[in-house]
């Protein structure tokens, strides 16, 4: 399976449910600085969008 994330770069899953939870974790994640706040911003869009992709591959 593959997903084509934010950049245009195509990842490769090979275990769809642990790509699905480390996404979910990724998403979350943010630095406890207040500098960093952009940054977070963009990487919680980024894991996101990932996220998103993987469970549209989740068989019904």
């Amino acid at each position: 399976m593959k997903i084509t994330d934010l950049n245009g770069f195509d990842l490769e899953i090979d275990n769809l449910q642990l790509a699905i939870m480390q996404a979910d974790d990724y998403r979350h994640y943010h630095h406890l600085n207040p500098e960093y706040h952009r940054i977070d911003e963009q990487l919680q869009k980024y894991w996101e969008d990932v996220y998103q992709k993987l469970l549209a591959l989740v068989p019904t």
